[in-house]
């Protein structure tokens, strides 16, 4: 699968993101991170951080005191008047692409903005997830239906939106009776990571506190850890992402916010990676990771939606909380064979989610 590299190098192309991209501790920042450097020709990426303002010839930082929506639309102006400069003295084709992976009005005034004041400018929607399914199930009505208005005139007026697996697809075609592609979630492992295994007694999720599917899911492992340590008296529970600052149990460790090297040394020296998420949408980059990796994922129905895997474990996917404790069981007292099995299956995983082979045949459908 080649590339029109003359094409390419003519084609200006900036990603915009309203959350901490560089450095990279999340799920999101993960998929976008790893979409930027396999992007060819010129580029620039435009983020709004709260955390380390990284000035580049390549990256740009609107900083912000803290995460906030207010100092968020209050960046807006700032990050636009970046953009004007960065595409004032180029030629060729113009392409913003916009990382939709934060609340849908950020992106809609920047796509208004550059509508109205960009000449020939081309807008690519990334949509992350459907947010109007996260607000209606988790927000007051008034932020629900202003989202839900929001979220349509982006899909409708971006020059391409795309969303992350064929369910998104459909469902985008159900809710708001627009076509839209798909570029599915994917990562660049780096062979930085590969390191020893040296596995620990200790099962993991990732996954920020303050993102609401992740606090079901964090509540609920801590709910019942009594229950699994009660077979498993010295296993504990490793969770990482940040927000989390609760009741603290001696089986707790609360990692918080760490870098892609260190979640990558524990996910893979890990017992099992759990995901037990009741509700969310988009793909689980954390999954995703964990798969490629090469370890033994426990996940619940809706945590590994949109993902194609090997319909054999692992991956785990349980249907209730009774089958959730029989396959922890389960995959604790049989981890090496399974983590063998794990090991066996994840080249397909790697080939399947690689973000170079996802970035060639996207610029082959929609750039040539």
């Amino acid at each position: 699968m080649k590339l029109n590299n003359k094409l390419i190098n003519k084609t200006n192309t900036a990603f915009i993101t309203f959350f901490p991209t560089y450095p990279n501790t999340m799920g999101s920042s993960t998929v976008v991170h790893s979409r930027f450097q396999c992007w060819p020709g010129p580029k620039k990426l435009f983020q709004i951080s709260h955390r380390k303002s990284i000035n580049t010839k390549k990256i740009c930082t609107i900083k912000i005191s803290k995460e906030s929506p207010i100092k968020k639309i209050l960046a807006l102006p700032k990050i636009f008047l970046q953009l004007l400069a960065y595409f004032k003295n180029t030629k060729g084709r113009k392409i913003i692409i916009i990382e939709g992976a934060s609340w849908i009005l950020y992106s809609f005034v920047i796509l208004i903005l550059s509508k109205v004041f960009i000449k020939k400018i081309e807008i690519f929607y990334i949509s992350h997830a459907i947010e109007a399914e996260v607000r209606k199930k988790f927000n007051a009505k008034i932020l629900y239906y202003l989202t839900f208005l929001l979220e349509k005139l982006v899909f409708k007026y971006a020059n391409l939106s795309t969303v992350v697996s064929k369910i998104e697809k459909n469902k985008i075609q159900k809710i708001y009776g627009l076509e839209v592609d798909i570029f599915p979630n994917a990562i660049l492992l780096n062979n930085k990571y590969k390191k020893k295994i040296k596995k620990g007694n200790y099962i993991i999720f990732s996954g920020s506190y303050f993102y609401k599917p992740n606090r079901h899911a964090i509540d609920f492992l801590i709910k019942n850890m009594p229950k699994i340590r009660r077979k498993f008296s010295s296993l504990k529970l490793i969770i990482t992402g940040g927000g989390y600052n609760d009741i603290k149990f001696p089986w707790l460790i609360n990692k918080g916010i760490v870098n892609k090297k260190k979640l990558y040394e524990l996910i893979l020296n890990s017992k099992l990676v759990v995901v037990p998420l009741k509700f969310g949408t988009g793909t689980r980059i954390k999954i995703l990771e964990a798969l490629c990796l090469g370890s033994i994922v426990v996940s619940s129905k809706k945590g590994i939606e949109g993902i194609n895997f090997i319909k054999k474990n692992p991956p785990f996917v349980y249907k209730n909380t009774s089958e959730f404790f029989k396959i922890i069981e389960s995959g604790i007292k049989n981890n090496k064979k399974l983590f063998y099995k794990a090991q066996k299956y994840k080249n397909y995983f790697i080939r399947e989610y690689t973000m170079q082979n996802q970035i060639k045949k996207f610029i082959n459908e929609h750039l040539t």
